[in-house]
C-alpha cells in the first residue's frame, strides 16, 4: 500500500508511515495540524485579512485589526488566535460558512502539498481515523479538509459559542495550540498513533503521539520543530 506514497514522501517519512499501513497492525487515530502541514500558508490568518479588507467583520472598523491580531499573537499566541474568532462575533454562522467556502475555493484550493491527499487517503483506507487539530477558526479548516474526506466531527479548531445562529465572543477553551492540542485530544479520548505538524505549537501533540512526522519547507532548518525532530530522530517531510 505504501508503494504509491514513495512518489510523494521522503524515504524517512515513508519509513514512519509504512508500519501503520501493514496488514494486522492495530488501527488508531492519526492527528494532523492544518496550516503548513496540509497546505501552504495560514488559512486562518489569510481569512482574517480578507474579512477585514472586505469590511465583513461586524466588530467595528477593520483598519488596523490585523496589526492588532499580530501584536496579540506575539505576546500570547493562543490568546491571539482566540481574538481572531472574537472579531467574528455577530456573524451568522451560516453566512460565515458560505464566506469560508468562497475564500478557500479562491485562495487555497491549489495549495495542498503533493503528499497530502495520497497520505490521508492511504491512512483512511487502512482504517485509521483522521483528526485535524488546528489553531485556525474551525469554519475555514472544516471547509479545507471536507474535500479530503474529513468530517466536522473530527476537526478540532478554534470556535465560538453560537447563540441564535450567530457567533458570540465566548471562544471555547482550551485553544488547540501547544499543550491545548493535547488537552483537546485527551478530552475526546484520542491518543494518536501518528501526529503530523509543522511548527513549535505542534510539539506537544507530536510528543503525545506514538510516532511523529514533521513537515517543513525546504531550507527551513531553523524551525524549532525541525530542530526538535533532529534531536528526537523524527522524520522530516519537505513541503
Amino acid at each position: 500500500m505504501a508503494t504509491g506514497l514513495a512518489r510523494v514522501l521522503s524515504p524517512a517519512a515513508l519509513r514512519t508511515v509504512a508500519p501503520l499501513l501493514e496488514p494486522g497492525v492495530a488501527r488508531g487515530p492519526v492527528a494532523f495540524d492544518a496550516d503548513g502541514t496540509l497546505w501552504r500558508g495560514d488559512v486562518g490568518e489569510d481569512l482574517l485579512r480578507w474579512l477585514a479588507a472586505e469590511g465583513l467583520l461586524p466588530a467595528g472598523p477593520s483598519r488596523g485589526i490585523y496589526a492588532e491580531y499580530e501584536r496579540r499573537v506575539a505576546i500570547d499566541a493562543a490568546a491571539g488566535y482566540a481574538f481572531a474568532v472574537e472579531l467574528m462575533a455577530g456573524l451568522a454562522e451560516a453566512a460565515l460558512e458560505g464566506l469560508c467556502r468562497e475564500f478557500f475555493a479562491r485562495r487555497f484550493e491549489g495549495r495542498l502539498f503533493p503528499f497530502t491527499r495520497p497520505l490521508l487517503d492511504e491512512l483512511a483506507a487502512a482504517g485509521h481515523e483522521i483528526w485535524i487539530v488546528s489553531a485556525s477558526p474551525v469554519w475555514i479548516v472544516a471547509v479545507g479538509v471536507e474535500g479530503l474526506g474529513v468530517g466536522l466531527d473530527r476537526v478540532i479548531a478554534v470556535k465560538a459559542e453560537i447563540a441564535a445562529g450567530q457567533l458570540t465572543r465566548r471562544v471555547e477553551q482550551p485553544i488547540p495550540f501547544g499543550p491545548g492540542k493535547v488537552q483537546q485530544l485527551e478530552s475526546r479520548g484520542v491518543r494518536p498513533a501518528l501526529a503530523v505538524g509543522n511548527g513549535e505549537g505542534d510539539l506537544p501533540m507530536l510528543e503525545y503521539a506514538g510516532s511523529a512526522l514533521v513537515v517543513a519547507p525546504y531550507g527551513d532548518d531553523g524551525n524549532g520543530l525541525v530542530r526538535a525532530a533532529n534531536a528526537r530522530g523524527w522524520a522530516v517531510q519537505r513541503g
